[in-house]
């Protein structure tokens, strides 16, 4: 009986024995793996302060140099650095909401320093208009650099970690964490909403935001906007439904409206839709993304059911892009066999199932109405023939794109290959010009337009 009990002993030493050494392993994994994730977004962060100091630098360099070459080079920096600082930005455990006019604010100086890099291209010089709004923005960018700075500073110095923003996320977060993280980016989200509206000749995706938008109707109540982001979702699921904010100084004024399933443990549905007329303006999921099972042709298919049941006829996909299990189509409607590129609607597809998990109709709400559209005066061999002997030519149709101040030009897109490369190359319909060219990039993830 003696022996029996000894061996039970030491067979339980054993397993205790075993089980530390299993939980201590345990414990220097997790650990190993929290300092990798911490030390993952302090290299984005660092990254994202760089790339602020060195847009405004750029900024600063291009307002005291005056040769259109240099600043082709300086602007093509600059452009690449923006778009390098937003996908920093979005790299960080911080809320969507909280950072959003920071990553628009980022979003249109790339876009703007693409505008007048092409501008310099065509051998023209800055205007006295440029040179003050290069001046705004270069002061909101020194803004930016130095309230991030600071807050590099508060991190290092009060050991703030960075991936308790993903660990605590449905529990209350650490003070310090908190405080310091999230209300040093409210408070520059505040002052981002003052920065100047861009003239500029942006991408179809970018409309211009100087012209009166399009929009008719009554004004809607707030039950009248849950009803509304309601329906939108055309499903039999339950949901809790509360109106988080209201947006009055903007573009559309809206109810910020926030949806969450009830029988669901993570993910929620944000809506902005419009005081006037009721339309949604925007909608994004947040639910998680599982494995990719769907193509692209099924994605673009399902977004197109999904807009002409949402009462959007007539919308025609123009190009894609895929990340993180997702794929987000652009839209452009279609009047009289033309493509209207200002009248743009994106769609956000989850490839794990077809859900529409993003939406955003801004371009559309700004500029759809019915058209008067002029015939070509060029017809469209001409405007083929227009194009380098050295490209191989697929075809053209006719298109509507935005250009300068706010107007709209009927042109050729031409598809166009030249070796390796495609092309978007828009012919003015009227005086033959070319007005646009776009790289197309082709690749397993979409079409991109450079």
């Amino acid at each position: 009986m003696k022996n029996i009990l000894i061996g039970m002993v030491v067979s339980l030493l054993i397993i205790l024995g075993l089980t530390f050494n299993w939980g201590y392993d345990q414990y220097n994994e997790l650990n190993s793996y929290n300092l990798y994730v911490e030390n993952q977004f302090r290299r984005m962060f660092y990254d994202l302060v760089g790339n602020v100091e060195n847009i405004q630098s750029d900024l600063a360099k291009i307002m005291v140099t005056g040769t259109p070459n240099q600043n082709v080079l300086l602007f093509t920096d600059l452009m690449y650095k923006c778009y390098d600082a937003q996908e920093d930005l979005t790299q960080l455990p911080i809320k969507h909401k909280d950072v959003s006019k920071t990553q628009k604010f980022l979003s249109q100086v790339g876009d703007f320093s693409m505008a007048m890099s092409r501008k310099c291209l065509r051998g023209k010089t800055l205007t006295a208009d440029d040179m003050k709004t290069l001046e705004k923005l270069h002061n909101y960018s020194n803004y930016l650099a130095q309230s991030l700075l600071q807050l590099q500073k508060d991190i290092t110095k009060d050991e703030v970690k960075l991936n308790a923003l993903i660990r605590n996320t449905n529990k209350k977060l650490d003070k310090t964490n908190d405080n310091i993280l999230n209300t040093s980016f409210l408070n520059v989200e505040e002052r981002m909403q003052e920065y100047p509206e861009l003239i500029y000749d942006g991408p179809f995706s970018e409309h211009l935001k100087n012209i009166k938008p399009k929009l008719e109707g009554k004004e809607i109540s707030k039950n009248e906007a849950k009803r509304i982001a309601r329906e939108f979702l055309k499903n039999d699921k339950k949901y809790e439904i509360d109106v988080i904010s209201e947006t009055e100084n903007t573009r559309f004024p809206a109810y910020i409206i926030q949806l969450r399933d009830t029988n669901a443990e993570e993910g929620y549905i944000t809506f902005a839709i419009t005081k006037k007329a009721g339309k949604v303006i925007w909608m994004l999921n947040t639910k998680p993304v599982g494995h990719s099972k769907l193509s692209l042709k099924d994605a673009v298919k399902k977004a197109k059911e999904f807009l002409q049941k949402s009462g959007f006829d007539s919308m025609v996909a123009t190009y894609s892009e895929e990340y993180d299990g997702t794929s987000v189509i652009n839209f452009a409607y279609k009047q009289d066999n033309v493509i209207v590129y200002t009248d743009l609607i994106k769609v956000k597809v989850s490839l794990d199932d077809g859900s529409i998990v993003g939406f955003e109709a801004e371009g559309y709400l700004s500029n759809h109405h019915q058209r008067k559209i002029d015939k070509p005066q060029i017809s469209e061999e001409d405007a083929l023939n227009m194009i380098s002997i050295d490209a191989d030519v697929k075809k053209a149709r006719l298109a509507i794109i935005p250009t300068e101040g706010s107007k709209e030009v009927l042109c050729y897109e031409v598809i166009a290959n030249y070796k390796e490369d495609n092309f978007l190359i828009y012919i003015n319909a009227v005086n033959g010009e070319e007005e646009r060219i776009l790289q197309m990039i082709i690749k397993e993830q979409g079409v991109l337009m450079m």
